[in-house]
């Protein structure tokens, strides 16, 4: 007897339209892409003046985490770390306690 009938050519073309619609948002979304220039490189270097602002902030706190001075310094707190692990290898500051995830960091004075 009959079977399925078919759907009309106003609901394809729609269907058709709002799929093309989906893959050229998808597209621009991937365009924006990171360059060569764009992507960031995993060493840090740290100026002469961030140094002292965190020697600053050493004197007046009595033990600092990366999060504390990457509020301060409003830097993230990766680059935060690393400045703390080299102010560390320089002798500024020492490991008062480290867990898991966090490091606290004592003056060395």
């Amino acid at each position: 007897m009959g079977g399925a009938s078919k759907k009309p050519i106003s609901t394809v073309e729609k269907r058709m339209k709002k799929m093309a619609e989906e893959q050229q948002k998808k597209q621009q979304k991937r365009a924006p892409t990171k360059t060569g220039k764009e992507l960031t490189s995993k060493n840090v270097i740290v100026d002469n003046e961030t140094l002292k602002k965190v020697q600053e902030e050493l004197k007046k706190e009595i033990i600092v985490t990366p999060y504390t001075l990457s509020s301060k310094l409003n830097v993230t707190i990766s680059v935060a770390k690393k400045i703390l692990e080299e102010l560390e290898r320089q002798g500024v500051v020492k490991i008062g306690t480290k867990d898991r995830r966090t490091v606290v960091y004592v003056a060395a004075s």
